[in-house]
């Protein structure tokens, strides 16, 4: 979507994709002086700008690669910072030489960020993190960074007023994702009745009546009285909850050099303590310890380095310290250097005694049999199973990736054909042997989306699971889903789940289901061929889930109703002017039947038809030829002497050519020197006017040729002429005779 300031971060994203590195460039200069900002908080000045740009490249592959962010460009990018951050300290610990390996015989340690670690743990945290992600941006920016709706719009692609609207839809799912957290582990009703309702409470949205119970409640219970003060931290408090979660401690640093102020901890326990008591209710002023707590993960993260805002020399040792091992190894505890130079060895016995017993005593004393030593245990082979949140992600192929919103698929990045293919790429441990497994379950609207099996990868379509060939290295897989035509979300909704040993991970979108235009959905074939009737056939593709099929049918005035009372599959009503498929699924062929129009003009020959299939419509008409003309239709024949049957009058038969069994109508007008005489031929009726020479005469059941009658005074030109033009159906033709002929015979 694009804004008078240029392109959303979305849509850049999205070219970045496509291989358009301009697109980064701008990018970059969007949120370079964010990701320098943050550098500062965790290396020297100096040190900063290098910090940034290797941020920035890890992104770009990311980006490359079909994963990174969607939307949230600016909290994805900061995160970056900081892991590479961590790395740099990673491979920067010195090795350190021991004689002793045992002590290192064990998984390295990671690098553990406390107040990280605490926050991730947290509600809150859990909360956003399930948000969609345009709406964890939003909350980034408006929330977190303090900007203007009118700052972020371009970012965002939207105008600020529809910045500011987005931003309350994503406080509301926030505070109503928080309180689903904490629902499952509600033990009683009246708990439960509680904390559905203190998302209202902290808006004043609630009736004096339930206040009063939601506040008695809340004096009595501890545990809820601790979820509404964490709730109002999450309704008043967003950047110092959220920052720290994904920036370390190096978030509150952040936020206080882009607001130009310094962040103390007494200023920021004040701040979420006012806040949390700015409801003036009983409640909230007893339980203010809870608050001490939804804030000690900071300030301890922060006190152990003594400073408010950590510099880079905390998270980065000293090149001159050695790394020490393990205080407490598997087996056998270290052995200390010693601060002076050891005394030469002796060659009879060592100098101290060993921690365990040797295999052999020295050669002065050795026993006749060897002392066997203990062996030592093997450690068993974890099985608790391990959340690991890169081990399974789901992207969009970068050709077809043209944006979206986090947890849902977007719908411009619908295939041509109808559907969307999505990317499932597992990332096993490495030397991985166990099995690699891959559950796939879906909501009603949606169908299995694999045809056969993958490369790498043997599926199960019943079970609805795949296992990978290669456990090791697993082969990405593309799987496609059938654009929903309706259903709710969590019928729209496909969920994986990947195990891999002891290590899962689930991963969830949501297609998008927006009413749509499908020029597939509706097709009018031609019927049978009919000179006289315009036979169509209206035809509806089938589709899951639909509650309903509808055409509606309009027409101009030379038209009329074109089908039966009860067609097979379909109810009509021309009051209405509707028909509803009685099988939505696979609606029947419905047979339409249109009289020629006998005249007027384009509009008043054409048809509409606009078919609606759940949120799936499309629209199709066509104009209808009139009557043509038919030379060889009409022939105004003279009887002969012997078959005549009226030798005193004039006798002219009009004959229908190729009609049996239809329609025709004949328009009669003559010259003032002929009198038409009453037409005596059964089951044609004519009608007439006396003071005008013109008459009708018709026949729904046409068998043979129409006998007129005429008397008539002598003359010549168009006062002995008789005209007559015959229609039947769709065809006409006109043609006329001198009464008496030109040469005087009957």
């Amino acid at each position: 979507m694009e804004t008078p300031e240029g392109p959303s971060d979305g849509e850049l994203i999205a070219r970045v994709r496509n291989g358009d590195l301009e697109a980064y460039g701008e990018l970059f200069g969007r949120h370079h002086h964010a990701a320098e900002r943050m550098a500062r908080q965790l290396v020297p000045a100096g040190d900063a700008d290098d910090l940034a740009s290797d941020a920035f490249a890890k992104v770009l592959d990311a980006l490359r690669a079909g994963g990174g962010p969607d939307i949230s460009f600016r909290a994805y990018l900061l995160t970056t910072v900081r892991r590479v951050h961590v790395d740099r300290i990673r491979s920067g610990k010195k090795v350190q030489t021991t004689d002793d390996i045992a002590a290192y015989e064990r998984e390295p340690e990671t690098f553990d960020d406390p107040t990280v670690t605490g926050f991730e743990s947290g509600a809150a945290a859990k909360a956003f993190a399930s948000l969609p992600e345009r709406w964890q941006a939003v909350l980034w920016h408006t929330e977190v960074e303090g900007e203007k709706p009118a700052a972020i719009a371009p970012l965002l692609g939207l105008t600020a007023n529809g910045v500011s609207a987005l931003a309350y839809r994503a406080r509301e799912g926030l505070r109503q994702a928080y309180l689903q957290q904490h629902l499952a582990d509600v033990a009683g009703d009246r708990c439960r009745w509680t904390t559905e309702r203190l998302g209202a409470y902290v808006r004043g949205g609630l009736t004096k009546r339930e206040n009063r119970n939601v506040r008695e409640h809340l004096d009595d219970c501890a545990k809820c009285t601790a979820v509404y003060l964490e709730l109002v931290e999450v309704n008043s408090a967003l950047p110092a909850l959220l920052a720290p979660a994904l920036l370390g401690t190096a978030g509150l640093g952040y936020l206080a050099a882009a607001s130009g102020t310094k962040v103390g901890l007494a200023g920021l326990f004040v701040t979420v303590w006012r806040k949390a008591t700015e409801n003036s209710t009983r409640t909230a002023v007893g339980a203010g310890a809870v608050v001490v707590v939804a804030v000690a993960a900071v300030i301890a993260a922060m006190a152990l380095t003594g400073n408010e805002t950590p510099p880079a020399a905390i998270d980065k040792p000293s090149v001159s310290q050695p790394t020490q091992p393990p205080a407490k190894p598997p087996t056998v505890p270290p052995v200390k250097p010693p601060t002076q130079p050891p005394p030469p060895k002796p060659t009879t016995a060592p100098t101290t005694a060993p921690t365990t017993a040797p295999t052999t005593a020295p050669t002065t004393t050795q026993p006749t049999t060897p002392i066997p030593t203990k062996p030592t245990p093997t450690p068993p082979v974890p099985t608790t199973p391990v959340l690991d949140e890169g081990l399974l992600t789901i992207s969009i192929p970068p050709a077809k990736r043209i944006g979206g919103n986090g947890g849902s698929a977007p719908a411009a990045a619908a295939d041509a054909a109808g559907g969307m293919s999505f990317v499932i790429t597992i990332k096993s441990p490495s030397g991985n042997k166990e099995p690699v497994v891959v559950g796939l379950k879906f909501g009603k609207s949606l169908q299995w989306p694999l045809s056969g099996n993958p490369r790498g990868w043997t599926c199960d379509k019943a079970a609805g699971t795949c296992t990978a060939t290669n456990p090791a290295k697993p082969e990405p897989m593309t799987v496609s889903f059938t654009n929903p035509t309706g259903g709710t979300a969590p019928d729209r909704t496909f969920t994986v789940s990947a195990k891999a040993g002891r290590f899962y991970d689930d991963d969830s979108r949501t297609l998008e289901a927006p009413p749509r235009t499908d020029e597939n959905l509706l097709k009018i074939l031609n019927g049978p061929r009919d000179a006289d009737v315009h036979h169509r056939v209206l035809t509806v593709m089938p589709g899951l889930d639909r509650p309903s099929v509808t055409l509606k049918i309009s027409y101009g005035s030379s038209l009329q109703w074109p089908f039966a009372k009860n067609p097979l599959g379909w109810k009509c009503s021309p009051t209405t002017k509707t028909c509803t498929s009685l099988t939505p699924l696979k609606p029947v062929p419905l047979p339409a039947v249109f009289n020629v129009p006998e005249g007027g003009s384009v509009a008043d020959r054409t048809y509409t038809v606009s078919a609606t299939a759940g949120l799936v419509s499309d629209v199709d008409s066509e104009t209808l030829p009139g009557v043509r003309n038919d030379e060889g239709l009409l022939q105004i024949l003279t009887p002969s002497p012997h078959e005549d049957p009226n030798p005193f009058v004039y006798n002219r038969f009009l004959k229908v050519n190729g009609v049996t069994d239809r329609r025709v109508t004949l328009d009669i007008s003559w010259g003032r020197n002929l009198s038409f005489l009453n037409a005596l031929d059964r089951g044609w009726t004519c009608s007439r006017s006396t003071d005008v020479r013109r008459a009708t005469c018709w026949t729904d059941n046409y068998r043979k040729a129409f006998n007129s009658e005429w008397s008539a005074w002598p003359g010549t030109g168009a006062a002995n002429t008789v005209t007559v033009h015959a229609r039947v159906g769709g065809r006409q033709d006109t043609d006329s005779v001198q009464i008496p002929p030109a040469g005087g015979s009957r």
